[in-house]
């Protein structure tokens, strides 16, 4: 399906919102539901996956909430509570395949904290799709990728912790990932390549620097 000659997909989502407080957490927690009937095992995988991952979150995060506060609780001290959130953003949508960004925050014994994680999924097969699967087949797209990423610090070396290009030591086999305006944006850790204060780390990578090394699928505009 075309919508101004962009091969969006047929593919809409609503909230369900997960929203409680209690002494020692506070939840305010957004699940995604994707409707789209051309595509529905893909749009069931990716429900069943992401909701499944966000109450594993909250269940995790409620049980040590509890074990924070017990101490503090039997001593009659003030107790601060965990608070829980996340936001959700749709990247990608067209071409048969889509991306879903999610950030968790927590604000844990008085500090902040964020968690990124992303979805990405052939709407026609259903399944879930790696760097790997957006480069053609007997392409090294580990070699393409991190070529490129090295570059990118090279050419903003302000932006990294000193020496990043030489502790680098290339992409992970499940290297976290999305697709956001004709780009593969490849995402890290906490002070794993610049300093927390500036965001959650990621490197945007254009498709135009792989050129038919990618499948031909994602040129199509």
């Amino acid at each position: 399906m075309e919508y101004g000659g962009l091969n969006i997909n047929p593919v809409t989502v609503y909230t369900k919102e997960l929203r409680y407080k209690k002494d020692y957490i506070e939840v305010d927690l957004r699940i995604p539901v994707f409707q789209g009937p051309m595509f529905q095992t893909a749009v069931n995988r990716m429900n069943t996956a992401i909701e499944s991952d966000i109450r594993e979150f909250n269940r995790q995060m409620e049980e040590a909430a509890k074990e924070y506060v017990e101490g503090p609780m039997l001593e009659g001290r003030d107790v601060i509570p965990y608070r829980i959130s996340n936001v959700y953003r749709v990247t990608y949508n067209r071409n048969n395949i889509i991306s879903i960004v999610l950030t968790y925050y927590e604000f844990v014994g008085g500090r902040d904290y964020y968690i990124k994680v992303s979805y990405n999924y052939n709407l026609l097969t259903g399944r879930p799709l790696s760097l790997s699967d957006l480069f053609r087949e007997n392409i090294d797209y580990k070699k393409l990728i991190d070529e490129a990423i090295r570059s990118e610090v090279r050419r903003n070396p302000e932006a990294y912790f000193p020496g990043t290009i030489e502790r680098f030591q290339g992409i992970t086999v499940g290297q976290p990932f999305y697709i956001e305006n004709e780009r593969i944006v490849i995402f890290f850790g906490f002070h794993q390549i610049a300093p927390t204060e500036a965001g959650i780390p990621v490197i945007a990578l254009p498709f135009t620097l792989f050129g038919n090394a990618l499948r031909p699928e994602l040129l199509v505009r």
